[in-house]
């Protein structure tokens, strides 16, 4: 079986990364590989070998709260691993990916590892079958396809920022220094991505401003004026 990973953060195969060469990646030694969107998984590994990260991963750590109102709010199920050589990545099984490193640094900012999550989470409810063989796409074509994907994640992301009541510039920030010498072929630049998740978090607000202003009591719970709050938490 194949896995295809859509991949936010990661640390990208040197094939994706521009160089002054351009063109299609290297083909491996065994033969042309089918052309695809997704990339190889990270490398999973036991939560038990970083027993700082644990509390993370419990019901009431800040994992498993974000993947609980992700899942309430998308209609999506999605199981978190810890991984290597990545900082957030998704699969077409229903997995993301958290990275090691990114979580050992930045597991307690929790605007910044809701963001990430959501992110990945906006490729777990994207279909990219929908697009078919991509064998006869010119490799142009295939990143600017990725870059759609990548930008409709970010979409996702702004409104479940906006959702889940955080501000969106935890994550822009994050983008911004991230890219430094890391350009690649597969995303807009981040001053354009974050300008994606602050306009998706501050029009899904509006939104939720607008309904509260026009309907101020009401017997039907209204998505676009609560705010995502569990009762276990």
């Amino acid at each position: 079986m194949t896995v295809k990973v859509e991949t936010n953060l990661s640390k990208l195969p040197t094939w994706l990364k521009t160089s002054s060469s351009g063109g299609a990646p290297q083909v491996p030694a065994e033969g042309p590989q089918p052309k695809t969107l997704g990339e190889t998984p990270p490398l999973v590994v036991r939560l038990s070998d970083y027993p700082e990260l644990v509390h993370l991963f419990t019901h009431y750590g800040a994992i498993q709260k974000a993947r609980r109102k992700l899942r309430l709010l998308s209609g999506k199920n999605g199981k978190v691993l810890l991984a290597k050589n990545t900082v957030g990545a998704a699969d077409n099984l229903g997995n993301v990916y958290l990275g090691v490193e990114f979580l050992e640094e930045y597991g307690g900012n929790d605007a910044l590892l809701h963001a990430v999550m959501a992110h990945e989470w906006g490729h777990l409810i994207s279909n990219t079958s929908k697009h078919g063989n991509l064998d006869h796409l010119s490799w142009d074509e295939i990143f600017k396809l990725r870059r759609e994907e990548e930008a409709a994640a970010d979409v996702f992301c702004g409104r479940m920022l906006a959702m889940m009541g955080y501000p969106p510039d935890a994550i822009v920030d994050f983008l911004m220094r991230a890219e430094n010498g890391n350009d690649t072929l597969k995303y807009y630049a981040a001053p354009i991505r974050g300008a994606i998740i602050q306009e998706a978090h501050r029009l899904h607000a509006q939104r939720s401003d607008l309904t509260q202003k026009l309907f101020k009591k009401s017997i039907y719970p209204n998505p676009y004026t609560s705010r995502i709050i569990l009762a276990d938490e």
